[in-house]
C-alpha cells in the first residue's frame, strides 16, 4: 500500500507584521513605564465624563463650558470643605477613642476566641481552628501595613489630584478633545466607528463613576442610620468604612460589616447577631433595588471577570489601579459587545 506523501505546511510572516508585533510590544512597554501617567491621566477622564453631562445641561442654558465646570468646582470644594468642618471632627473623634480603646477590644476578642479554641479542643478541632487563627492575623497584619502605605501615597498624592483637577477642568472645557485625537489617529473608513465607540465608552464611564458615588452614599446613610439606631460604638467611622468599601465589587460589603460585627461582639453577643442582621437588610436592599435602579445603565460585568481585573490593576499600579480597573473594564466591554455583534451577524450573514 502506497505511503502518503505529507503536504508541507507553509508559515509566512511577512515584515509588515513583523513590524506591528515589535510595534505593539514597544507601546506595552512604554506604557508600564509611564504608567503613573496614564493613571492620572484616565482618572482625569472619569471625572471629565461624569462632569460632562451637567455642563451639557448648563450649556443648553446658554452657559459658556469653562464658567459650567468652575461653578461645579466650586460647589464640589464647598461640599468637601462643609464635610470636613461638620464630619472630620467627629471621625477623628471616634478614631482616637478606637484607638484608645483598642487595647480593651482586643483582650476581649481574645478572650471569646480563647473560649472558642477550647470548645474546639473537645471536639479535636484546636489545631486546625488555630492555624486559621494565625492565618488571619497575618493577613489582618498584611492590610494594615498597605492601608499605611496607602495613606502615605495619598499625602504625597497631592499633586497628582491637582494636575487630575486640571486635566478633567480643559477636558471638559474642550468638549470633544478626545474625539479628535481619535480622530486624527484612526483611518478615514473607520473614523465614524472610532467616534461613535467612544462616544459610549465615555457615556459607560460617566454613567459607572455617578452610579458608584450614589450607592457609596446611599450605603454610608443606610449604615449610619442603622448602627445609630442599635448604639452600636463609632457609627459615623463604621457607616464611612462601609461607604467606602462599597467600591469593591461583591467583596466590599463584608470588609465593611467585619469590624462593625467585632465591635458590636465587644458591647453584647447579642447586639452583633442584629448588627449581621442589618448588614444582610442593607445588603439585600441593594442587591434588589439600589444597583438595578443607580446602576442600570452601565454594564453587568461577571464577578469573576471583577475580582480578576482588580487583582491585575492592583499588580500594576497599587490601591489606585485596583480602583480604575472596573471603570477600564466598563469601557472595554463596549467594544466587546460590538465585536461579538460583529461576528454574530457575520455568521447569521453566511447562513
Amino acid at each position: 500500500m502506497p505511503v502518503k506523501a505529507h503536504t508541507p505546511i507553509s508559515i509566512n510572516i511577512t515584515t509588515s507584521t513583523i513590524l506591528k508585533v515589535v510595534g505593539i510590544l514597544l507601546v506595552c512597554y512604554l506604557a508600564l513605564l509611564i504608567k503613573e501617567i496614564l493613571v492620572v491621566m484616565f482618572v482625569a477622564l472619569v471625572l471629565a465624563n461624569a462632569f460632562d453631562p451637567l455642563v451639557d445641561y448648563l450649556g443648553r442654558h446658554k452657559w459658556p463650558r469653562a464658567l459650567s465646570i468652575s461653578l461645579i468646582y466650586v460647589i464640589v470644594l464647598g461640599l468637601v470643605v462643609l464635610m470636613f468642618y461638620f464630619l472630620v471632627p467627629i471621625v477623628i473623634k471616634e478614631a482616637t477613642d478606637f484607638a484608645t480603646s483598642l487595647p480593651y477590644y482586643v483582650s476581649k476578642i481574645s478572650a471569646f476566641l480563647d473560649r472558642m479554641r477550647q470548645t474546639m479542643g473537645q471536639y479535636g478541632l484546636a489545631s486546625s481552628f488555630q492555624t486559621n487563627l494565625d492565618n488571619l492575623a497575618t493577613t489582618i497584619s498584611g492590610w494594615t501595613m498597605q492601608l499605611i502605605t496607602a495613606v502615605y501615597g495619598a499625602v504625597n498624592g497631592l499633586f497628582s489630584v491637582f494636575l487630575i483637577l486640571v486635566l478633567s477642568f480643559y477636558l471638559v472645557v474642550e468638549e470633544n478633545a478626545i474625539k479628535k485625537i481619535v480622530w486624527s489617529i484612526t483611518p478615514a473608513r473607520s473614523q465614524a466607528y472610532a467616534i461613535n465607540l467612544v462616544s459610549r465608552m465615555q457615556l459607560q464611564i460617566g454613567n459607572w463613576f455617578r452610579g458608584q458615588l450614589l450607592l457609596c452614599l446611599a450605603i454610608f446613610l443606610l449604615t449610619l442610620l442603622g448602627l445609630s439606631i442599635l448604639g452600636v460604638k463609632y457609627p459615623l467611622l463604621l457607616a464611612l468604612l462601609a461607604g467606602v468599601t462599597e467600591v469593591v465589587p461583591y467583596l466590599g460589603p463584608f470588609l465593611g460589616a467585619v469590624p462593625a460585627v467585632l465591635i458590636a461582639l465587644v458591647q453584647s453577643p447579642n447586639l452583633a447577631i442584629v448588627v449581621i442582621v442589618v448588614y444582610v437588610i442593607i445588603q439585600q436592599l441593594e442587591n434588589n433595588i439600589l444597583v438595578p435602579q443607580i446602576m442600570k445603565r452601565v454594564a453587568d460585568i461577571n464577578p469573576i471577570v471583577c475580582i480578576i481585573v482588580l487583582m491585575i490593576g492592583y499588580r500594576l499600579a497599587g490601591a489606585v489601579g485596583a480602583a480604575i480597573a472596573i471603570p477600564i473594564t466598563t469601557a472595554l466591554s463596549v467594544a466587546l459587545r460590538d465585536l461579538l455583534n460583529y461576528k454574530e451577524k457575520k455568521e447569521l450573514a453566511a447562513t
